[in-house]
C-alpha cells in the first residue's frame, strides 16, 4: 500500500500535550502549519480540570489569542476505548482529523509492568483504532507515533533504527511496554500511514533551556542544590543519551512533510560521539551551582562510584548519608541508566535533518541552559511527590 504525505490541514489530534515534549510541540505546529486546528486529547476528572491543564499548556507556549482560537479541547482519556468519548463524538472526531501526533504516555519506571501496559500499550491500541476510524473518512491522513530509544532494552551494541525484537530484556515496565506498544504499531503499519519516532533522554530546549517536566536528569539536580547528594552513583565514563526537546519537535515535524518517512523509524537521539559522559555533566552541574553562590556555600561535589562499587569503596560516612537520602530510591529507579551506555544509530537520521537545516544541538551547551532553567524555575511547581509527578501525560 501506498501513501502520499501533503500539507497539512484539517485537524490535528494531539495526544500528551501537557507533557514536556507536547508543550514544546504545540506552539511550534500552530506556527508552522496555519491551517490546521488542533485537538487536544486531555485527561482530567471533569471537563473543568483538564480545560485548566490545556490552559496551562498553552501559557507555556506563549500562544497568541489568535493561535490559541485554533486550539479545542478534548476532554478524554487516550488509554481508553474510543478515549473515553460517546460513539458519535468520537466518529466526528476522527472524521475530520487528519494528522495525529500521538506523544502521550506513562514514564513512571516504578510502575509494575501492567499498570505500565495499561497506560502505554491500551493508549496506543486507542490511537490505533482512531486511526483507521481516520482512514475510513478519505483524504490525506497521517499517524506520527513517539515511542522511545529505550525500546532497546538491555542490548548492547550498536542499536538500529530498523530493529525491534532482538529478544531482549528490560530494565524496567515503561521500556517494555513501549516495546509491546510499538510491535502493535508495526502490526498497523501496511493499511496505516504512519512514522515512528524514538527519542532518547529529553532535557530542555537549546536556545533556553526552557522544559515543562523535570525527571531523570533533573531529579539529580534538585538533589544535589539541596546538598541531599551525599555520593555519585555513576558511571565516570558511561555516555548517557541527552536530546534537546526543540530537535525532537522540528525533526517530527519536518518528517511528518516527507512521503518517505512514511513506514520508517526514526532515532531522535544525540548519538554517542556527541555526548558527554557522567563524569563531565555532573561537573557541570556543581559549576552551575557554584556560580550561584561565589561567596561560598555551594553544596560540594561529592565522589562518584559505579553503583556496583558503591558498598564496597565509599566511606562510612558516604554510606550512612547515602542510605538515609532519597538518591538511594533514585538509584533503585535510574541504576542501569547510570551505569550502562546505549549505541543508538542515528547518523542517517542526523544526515537528513541536518541537510534540511535542523542539526543536532550542541548537548552540553542545553544541558548547561537546561541546568540554568530548571535551577531559576525553581523545578516547576512545588512536586506533591514523585508518583503524582510521574502519571501520564
Amino acid at each position: 500500500m501506498s501513501f502520499v504525505a501533503q500539507e497539512m490541514q484539517g485537524t490535528v489530534l494531539l495526544t500528551g500535550v501537557t507533557g514536556g515534549l507536547g508543550g514544546e510541540l504545540l506552539p511550534r505546529l500552530l506556527r508552522r502549519h496555519p491551517a490546521c486546528q488542533v485537538a487536544a486529547l486531555v485527561r482530567g476528572d471533569a471537563p473543568e480540570q483538564a480545560a485548566g491543564r490545556l490552559a496551562e499548556a498553552m501559557d507555556y507556549g506563549g500562544l497568541s489569542p489568535a493561535e490559541r482560537a485554533r486550539v479545542s479541547l478534548c476532554h478524554g482519556d487516550v488509554s481508553q476505548p474510543r478515549f473515553g468519548l460517546a460513539e458519535p463524538a468520537w466518529r466526528e472526531l476522527a472524521a475530520r482529523t487528519r494528522r495525529v501526533f500521538h506523544l502521550a504516555a506513562s514514564v513512571d519506571f516504578d510502575l509494575p509492568l501492567e499498570a505500565s501496559r495499561a497506560a502505554n500499550v491500551d493508549s496506543t491500541r486507542a490511537v490505533l483504532a482512531f486511526a483507521a476510524e481516520a482512514m475510513r473518512a478519505g483524504g490525506d491522513f497521517r499517524l506520527n507515533y513517539v515511542s522511545t530509544a529505550y525500546v532497546s532494552g538491555r542490548r548492547g551494541g550498536r542499536l538500529g533504527e530498523e530493529e525491534l525484537d532482538q529478544g531482549q530484556a528490560f530494565c524496567n515496565g515503561y521500556e517494555q511496554s513501549k516495546f509491546e506498544a510499538e510491535q502493535l504499531v508495526w502490526q498497523a503499519s501496511g493499511r496505516l500511514p504512519l512514522t515512528v519516532y524514538r527519542p532518547s533522554q529529553i532535557i530542555g530546549e537549546s536556545r533556553a533551556g526552557r522544559i515543562r517536566k523535570f525527571f531523570g536528569y533533573y531529579e539529580f539536580l534538585k538533589l544535589a542544590e539541596r546538598g541531599r547528594m551525599p555520593v555519585l552513583p555513576a558511571n565516570a565514563k558511561a555516555r548517557p543519551d541527552l536530546v534537546p526537546a526543540d530537535y525532537v519537535c522540528e525533526a517530527m515535524l519536518h518528517l511528518d512533510a516527507a512521503s518517505h518517512a512514511i513506514g520508517r523509524c526514526y532515532h531522535l537521539t544525540a548519538g554517542l560521539a556527541n555526548s558527554p559522559d557522567f563524569e563531565r555533566i555532573f561537573g557541570l552541574m556543581y559549576q552551575e551551582l557554584a556560580a550561584r553562590r561565589p561567596d561560598g556555600g555551594a553544596p560540594a561535589r561529592p565522589r562518584m562510584f559505579r553503583p556496583e562499587e558503591l558498598e564496597a569503596m565509599a566511606s562510612p560516612e558516604e554510606l550512612r548519608r547515602f542510605h538515609l537520602s532519597p538518591l538511594k530510591l533514585l538509584l533503585r529507579t535510574y541504576r542501569a541508566y547510570l551505569d550502562e551506555e546505549r549505541d543508538f544509530d542515528c547518523a542517517a537520521t542526523q544526515a537528513e535533518l541536518a541537510a534540511a537545516g535542523i542539526p543536532l544541538p550542541d548537548v552540553e551547551a542545553a544541558l548547561r541552559l537546561s541546568t540554568r532553567y530548571a535551577l531559576d524555575a525553581r523545578f516547576g511547581q512545588p512536586a506533591r511527590g514523585r508518583a503524582l509527578e510521574r502519571q501520564p501525560a
